[in-house]
């Protein structure tokens, strides 16, 4: 059983560690229900992107989070000059 805070998949875990290590306006919460493990969301509430436990290919899953984190950086970079 893989511990709380931590996915299950090694490409996935180093995806999510990505999104929380650039900047506070990215965050990961956990919602362990059916096949979905969690959710990535942003500070500017548009399309949290759903992570699933039990994708059928991890690498792929795991670009898919690296593509949605570079769509929203934006919102994290404005987040951070608004609170400046």
């Amino acid at each position: 059983m893989i511990s709380r805070g931590r996915h299950q998949h090694n490409e996935i875990n180093a995806a999510i560690k990505v999104v929380l290590g650039e900047n506070n306006a990215l965050f990961v919460k956990e919602d362990h229900n059916g096949h979905r493990w969690g959710w990535i969301m942003c500070v500017c509430g548009d399309s949290p992107f759903s992570v699933n436990s039990t994708p059928r290919n991890p690498g792929t899953h795991a670009k898919q989070i690296a593509r949605w984190r570079v769509r929203h950086a934006e919102c994290a970079s404005n987040d951070q000059e608004e609170t400046s």
